[in-house]
């Protein structure tokens, strides 16, 4: 039966409308009951006309058995005392009010309510009674119990759960404000002062859970609890816990316990501690970084890594970093990220240390070391483009401040790269300013280029709108226009001497005259092409380019009878040399299928691509063009030739004419195969080479050796994709002659050899001799079957991504694989091994081998094991070797790292809590190779 229940203005009563839709679901057949309904609806239906009271409608709505309603409150007409008048005095007239003021602590939104099994309305008590699966919903709050009780003079609302049938609690509240999930025994909430008592709760405080016996709860939404766990475990009991007598919750800001315990499987630990403070702030908040401690025997005691964090704002911050060692070194660090949403986002990071290096105290000294680096992404769409990528400092830095990231300390070149790109709008012309530099720490030679600017056409068709029949390749001509300029600096100074070094330092003294030596220049590039169909099926593509260099000195190289020697004089003049080439290339592609009649084998196809290309430049050496001249050497009248530009950033042209005919030919040979137990009538297709191809050149103008070497290259994979093959090899095609070998003092055999100009297949020697012959195979094994690298990579670096990995993070863990923990696939195998073979005529063959693998196994469900090896087959030994060894414990986990012999030889243990929260809850054993 529906119910409308309107509590109007009768008597000096103020109504409280009441929209309830209610079906009840008991079929027992009650006259009592029913006649008390016939009489409560007809009361209700009459009562309007007899006083002052509102005009309602009422709107019957059929229901099923959930109770569903909403009582909206106006403090207008809200009960102005606690006492209900009694109904059915009607000898009361009603009074009419005039005055709606709003009473303070009254109920000022909307209740929304339901329950499943049953609602029990108590007029002169003014309380709801719900039962089974009740909820309720007020503004930011809701509540779900199986028992909720809510009384509207009090402001006051219980909750608990109800007994089954075997005794057993069942439906206990679930309470949620302002998005906080409170699980709880019961509880009591003031809808006035916002405060409520809890028992029995667990609420969840960002990856952190807390667990009480008896809470309050203020409108701060502050809760003090007693005889409270605080953990990271999300486990109904916990592995673990900081158990405290009084906790003080301060949502998004912190915890505040008083004297508290370590609970490990709940039983108390020696760890006790009188006061603590747990951060757990919503947003990125400044503070402390506590230091690591240990020992090295190089450097001593030390202090790591302890500083200060400073959240700037929501898109930066910065973490201030030092170390100290009790053998007289320290350093400084300062890291910071930035972003700005659909902009940019970045990185930088900079370190300086000063430290005693040296043996003994004789040969001690002070090296001073700084290492830069910055990542910064564009993010939007616009034309401008920012970007950079830096790596680079001294070249001692990590040879003199040793980390655990193996591949930082074998890495020897570093590149770095600033550059902004924009497009000229309105016109085909797009420019770039960038700066780069290049790094060997080993050498300790570095370049850089600064500033280095490219002025770019995009190709331009000026008789696209040509229509001739016939005329076509008029229509696809085209061309652009490339400008470079670049200065370069570096301390690679050539050869000067056989006793001095031609590399030179890079400091503050010697910057100057690095300065001074500085390569500059520029380089224009006009490239024009067009292509055409030739007898249908061949494409021909004729080309032609234009170079020109620009410089602001040139070299004048003159022999000196004084000095015996070659002198070189610095015309400090603008400078300039154009050079040019020409040529045509032709391909098409051809198809060949055979269709066997018996087997499993239903065709196989044969792909081959054929291409022949002439090139012809003239001699740009000859005298006419003045760019090289031939000069004396000493004074017995030895002459030889020098360009101008020996040494300058983007050289000379070109010495010696060519004309050059370049020969391919690319094959790629598949198969359609009929598996026998696929039911479907689809064959599968199966490749045989992804790649054969062979290519040499041949140059018309030459006076010798006019056959360029053969090159053969193939690309396969073999049992199913499993295993993927790649060969590449390298045949010369003339007669190599002996002409002595003679045995050295020290035992060696130097052979004397030389290459005549006469083909091998005239000698009676095939197609030529192999120089060289390099093999590699590579397979990624799991149970879920071979993947691709990039398939590998991608779905890494998704997976980090979804984590909330930055962009770095990413790039580093695509990078090594073998860092990522995936406890999907059961086991993982990765082989890679390449041997090259190479021969120089009737020289000893020179072989080498390299063989790298790595996997991971999952022993148990939380148990898994990793290495990362290779096998040096020159030294006959294994190269660098990590054991990592990763234990799941649930909400703890074990991280173990062994590198057992090698320069990098240690060993590291970490036992810890996942939770970031209580990241400093963790116990560490290193003993690292730079601490020996």
């Amino acid at each position: 039966m529906v119910i409308f229940f309107t509590i109007f203005r009768l008597l000096n009563l103020k109504s409280i409308i009441l929209h309830k839709d209610c079906k009840n679901s008991s079929n027992r057949k009650n006259p009592q009951n029913n006649l008390r309904q016939y009489i409560l609806s007809i009361f209700i239906f009459v009562a309007p006309f007899l006083g002052f009271a509102q005009e309602v409608d009422s709107v019957i709505q059929k229901s099923d058995s959930i109770i569903d309603s909403s009582i909206k409150v106006d403090s207008s007409k809200f009960i102005q005392d606690s006492t209900l008048t009694n109904l059915s005095d009607s000898t009361k007239t009603a009074a009419t009010d005039s005055v709606k003021s709003k009473k303070k602590g009254d109920i000022a939104t909307t209740v929304n309510y339901n329950a499943k099994d049953s609602l029990n309305f108590n007029l002169k008590t003014q309380d709801i009674i719900m039962y089974k699966n009740a909820h309720v919903d007020y503004g930011d709050i809701e509540l779900e119990a199986d028992k909720i009780k809510v009384n509207y003079n009090t402001k006051i609302l219980d909750a608990s759960g109800l007994q089954d049938t075997a005794g057993k609690i069942t439906g206990e509240p679930v309470f949620t404000d302002k998005g906080q999930v409170y699980q709880t025994e019961k509880i009591t909430y003031n809808f006035d002062t916002k405060k409520a008592i809890i028992k029995g709760v667990v609420t969840q405080q960002g990856e952190a859970f807390m667990h009480s016996n008896w809470t309050k709860k203020n409108e701060k939404d502050e809760m003090f609890s007693d005889h409270a766990l605080y953990t990271t475990c999300n486990l109904e009991h916990p592995h673990f816990g900081i158990s405290a007598n009084k906790i003080k919750l301060i949502p998004g800001d912190k915890i505040l316990a008083g004297p508290f315990n370590l609970e490990i499987t709940e039983l108390p630990t020696p760890f006790l501690f009188p006061f603590g403070m747990f951060p757990m702030p919503n947003n990125k908040t400044s503070g402390i970084l506590f230091p690591t401690y240990g020992e090295e025997n190089r450097r001593g005691f030390f202090l790591r890594d302890g500083g200060y964090y400073w959240a700037i704002n929501d898109y930066a911050d910065m973490a201030l970093r030092g170390e100290i060692y009790s053998k007289g070194s320290y350093g400084l660090s300062v890291a910071s990220n930035y972003k700005k949403r659909y902009s940019y986002n970045g990185n930088l990071s900079i370190r300086f240390n000063q430290q005693q290096v040296g043996e003994t105290e004789a040969d001690s000294a002070i090296a001073r070391d700084f290492w830069v680096q910055w990542s910064h992404r564009p993010e939007s769409k616009g034309t401008g483009r920012f970007s950079a990528s830096v790596n680079a400092g001294t070249s001692s830095f990590n040879q003199n401040n040793p980390t655990q990231n193996y591949q930082q300390q074998v890495t020897a070149n570093f590149n770095s790269n600033v550059s902004y790109s924009n497009v000229i709008q309105g016109t085909p012309f797009n420019y770039a300013i960038s700066a780069r530099h290049n790094q060997n720490v080993r050498t300790n030679e570095i370049d850089i280029l600064l500033p280095e600017v490219a002025l770019n056409m995009n190709r331009q068709y000026p008789f696209k709108n040509v229509n001739v029949k016939g005329l076509d390749w008029v229509q696809k001509m085209n061309y652009s226009y490339n400008f470079t300029s670049t200065n370069r600096i570096t301390n690679a100074l050539g050869t000067v001497g056989e006793t001095e070094d031609s590399i030179a330092d890079f400091n503050r003294e010697t910057l100057p005259y690095l300065l001074e030596r500085a390569n500059n220049g520029g380089r224009h590039r006009v490239p024009v092409s067009t292509s055409f169909n030739l007898l249908k099926f061949i494409t021909a593509s004729p080309s032609f380019n234009y170079d020109e260099v620009w410089y602001l000195k040139e070299l004048n190289h003159r022999y000196s009878d004084s000095l015996k020697t070659v002198v070189i004089d610095t015309l400090n003049q603008f400078s300039r040399a154009s050079s040019y080439s020409a040529g045509i290339g032709f391909t098409t592609r051809l198809y060949g299928t055979i269709y066997p009649k018996n087997g499993p084998v239903k065709a196989v196809r044969h792909i081959m691509t054929p291409s022949v290309n002439f090139n012809w430049r003239p001699d740009f050496g000859e005298e006419q063009y003045g760019i090289y001249k031939e000069v004396q050497t000493d004074s017995l009248g030895n002459t030889d030739i020098y360009s101008k530009y020996d040494g300058f950033v983007y050289g000379s042209p070109g010495r010696g004419k060519s004309g050059t005919i370049g020969i391919s030919l690319a094959n790629t040979v598949e198969m359609k195969v009929k598996k026998k137990n696929d039911t479907s009538d689809l064959p599968s297709k199966v490749k045989i080479f992804d790649n054969l191809s062979f290519s040499t050149s041949y140059n018309i103008i030459a006076d010798s050796f006019k056959l360029a070497p053969i090159s053969i290259n193939a690309r396969t994979n073999l049992f199913n994709g499993k295993l993927d093959v790649n060969l590449q090899t390298g045949i010369d095609p003339y007669v190599m002659v002996l002409d002595s070998i003679i045995t050295e003092s020290n035992g060696t055999e130097e052979v004397y050899q030389r290459k005549i100009d006469q083909y091998a297949w005239e000698a009676g020697r095939g197609i030529g001799r192999l120089t060289t012959a390099n093999i590699a195979l590579s397979t990624n094994l799991n149970p879920a079957g071979k993947k691709s690298d990039d398939q590998n990579r991608n779905a890494l670096e998704d997976q980090a991504r979804q984590a909330g990995a930055t962009e770095d993070q990413v790039q580093a863990l695509a990078s090594n694989p073998d860092m990522y923990v995936d406890f999907n696939v059961p086991w993982n195998l990765r082989v890679r091994y390449n041997i090259r073979w190479s021969r120089q005529g009737y020289e000893e063959a020179t072989i080498q081998q390299t063989m790298n693998f790595s996997g991971d196994v999952n022993f148990t469900e939380n148990w898994k094991v990793g290495f990362t090896s290779g096998y040096d087959f020159e030294k006959d030994d294994f190269t660098q070797t990590s054991i990592n060894i990763f234990r799941n414990l649930h909400c703890w986990q074990i991280n173990a790292n062994w590198v057992p012999f090698g320069r990098f030889q240690s060993f590291s243990v970490d036992i810890g809590v996942k939770a970031s929260i209580l990241q400093d809850l963790k116990l560490n054993r290193r003993r690292s190779w730079w601490d020996n």
